[in-house]
């Protein structure tokens, strides 16, 4: 009988894996052709970051596995826990201690960007650009390393290697901030997984991504 369980649950953990690999390839590949649609249509090609999060959703919202994932991190119970609004202000004053530091002694981030910042070359993102960032980044990004891997790994690991792990995959799709998307990816995470709601870290991705495109500029 015991066996049989055991059987069973390996078969289970085996579909689980291979359902995982298809996701990820999919979405692979749907990264690919979108994010080459400008060679197609400069016009699709400006409407690449909406077009990306809606192929994402559709996906991921598609698979059984990430849709039980994602439906019980969507919701408000937050609000009515103070260390909900701790977790938010951490997540943006952490980083962006961070940030003044590395800039101030030209530390661990691109040698382009300090240039261009200490130089006075750095502009805005247009009003495209923010929304984009501000809008639609933060919510495919916090859906997949917040949502989906982070809640995924926890299946198989212990908390903190799940948070590692999905931080640093995150801190690897933005190199040239790497040192702040790695410290703010472990701060979202912890956020995400306390609060159990992407909610809290959409919020302060978006918060963080609106600084990024117009404040950094003056403080």
């Amino acid at each position: 009988m015991q066996c049989t369980k055991n059987i069973r649950i390996k078969e289970e953990e085996t579909k689980i894996k291979i359902k995982s690999i298809l996701y990820i390839l999919t979405l692979i590949i749907l990264g690919y052709l979108i994010n080459n649609l400008s060679h197609v249509s400069p016009q699709l090609g400006d409407y690449e970051t909406l077009l990306w999060l809606i192929a994402f959703l559709i996906l991921t919202l598609s698979f059984s596995g990430t849709r039980q994932i994602i439906a019980p991190l969507i919701n408000i119970r937050f609000i009515k826990r103070p260390s909900s609004y701790i977790y938010i202000l951490f997540t943006l004053t952490i980083p962006y201690l961070l940030l003044l530091l590395c800039v101030h002694y030209e530390l661990l981030l691109d040698d382009t960007l300090i240039f261009y910042y200490k130089h006075g070359l750095l502009k805005g993102e247009s009003i495209g650009g923010i929304v984009n960032s501000v809008f639609l980044a933060p919510i495919w990004e916090e859906v997949f390393f917040r949502g989906v891997l982070l809640f995924f790994l926890l299946k198989f690991t212990k908390p903190v290697w799940a948070i590692s792990i999905s931080s640093v995959m995150f801190a690897v799709f933005h190199p040239m901030y790497w040192i702040i998307t790695l410290v703010s990816g472990v701060l979202l995470s912890i956020t995400t997984y306390k609060t159990k709601s992407l909610i809290p870290s959409v919020i302060s991705h978006s918060l963080w991504n609106l600084y990024m495109a117009k404040l950094f500029l003056y403080f």
